[in-house]
């Protein structure tokens, strides 16, 4: 199953001892596991349908804290650190500096500790391990309502919002509503496309260009002048410089499907750059998503949001 692989895929960049812990979850949980989190001298916690569950020394889980609990060493975290950089904490610098390290298959490391001016980083006192997923056909009723022009995914932090834009890029690349639409990736941290091709690629379907940067407007810019895209999707809109390479694919007639963590659906009014993005005309629709994985998504016009019913 997919879900067990990407689980065993991670665990390359965790302590032996760690591994062994995991490798002995059951397999329900393996499978539904999101995050695997390490913190100095704390309890192994994991992420399951957004749920913080805790780990003990025989493998088995818990929701509350006890004695028997596997607890995180500081050689768990130092060995940890070693294998997620590869023995190469400079090849991660820039990495590093923004907090976390892009693994072998796509997913993503956060790390704490102290990160100095130059990039240098030592004293590492917490990991995070988000699995990267692919669900196939989860963003089906995206697609069945899509209207063309431009689409915002809105949810909260775990709610899948990067799954489902990989699912919808796939979906509309493949032909889904007709006809192959020319899609370009822009992907700063891999967590779309995977950081490899190959066996460790995400599935982006057949008609989709996949740009690597970390500087998303410069990206957005290099996609629209070269790669002649229907569509440009990114993850994550947060700066007025992508807002405004968002305007000119807009006024070029090349739609944006993009995400934004919001905690409510006021937010999207009352954040600077949402509020801008939507108001902006590049946005027809909204999808928003439920905080768990499974549940129903909201599809919504753009100007519905700013109608008499939602001020």
């Amino acid at each position: 199953m997919q879900e067990i692989k990407r689980f065993y895929d991670v665990l390359y960049a965790v302590s032996p001892r760690t591994r062994e812990i995991l490798e002995r979850l059951p397999e329900k949980i393996k499978m539904g596991t999101t995050e695997i989190r390490m913190r100095l001298g704390l309890p192994l916690a994991i992420t399951v349908e957004n749920e913080t569950v805790f780990v003990r020394e025989n493998g088995q889980t818990q929701f509350f804290v006890s004695k028997d609990l596997f607890t995180v060493t500081k050689d768990d975290l130092e060995e940890s650190f070693k294998r997620l950089c590869n023995n190469s904490v400079f090849a991660h610098e820039n990495e590093l500096k923004n907090g976390y390290i892009v693994m072998k298959n796509g997913s993503r490391a956060g790390v704490c500790g102290n990160i100095f001016e130059n990039g240098g980083f030592r004293d590492v006192s917490s990991i995070n391990i988000r699995i990267a997923r692919e669900i196939f056909g989860c963003a089906n009723e995206i697609v069945r309502n899509y209207k063309g022009g431009g689409i915002l995914i809105a949810g909260a932090p775990g709610s899948g919002k990067t799954t489902i834009l990989r699912d919808l890029i796939r979906q509309l690349s493949n032909g889904a509503i007709g006809k192959p639409l020319r899609i370009s990736v822009i992907d700063s941290r891999y967590e779309i496309s995977g950081n490899s091709y190959g066996k460790n690629a995400n599935d982006l379907g057949s008609n989709t260009d996949v740009l690597i940067t970390e500087q998303k407007a410069i990206g957005i810019e290099i996609a629209l002048r070269t790669m002649f895209p229907e569509i440009i999707a990114f993850d994550e809109i947060a700066t007025v410089d992508e807002l405004k390479k968002v305007s000119d694919s807009f006024y070029s007639g090349v739609n944006i499907i993009t995400t934004a963590h919001i905690g409510n659906i006021d937010e999207l009014k009352t954040r600077n750059v949402t509020n801008l993005l939507l108001r902006s005309g590049a946005i027809s629709q909204i999808a928003l998503l439920p905080r768990l994985h499974g549940g129903k998504i909201r599809l919504m016009d753009t100007k519905e949001l700013f109608c008499e019913a939602y001020i």
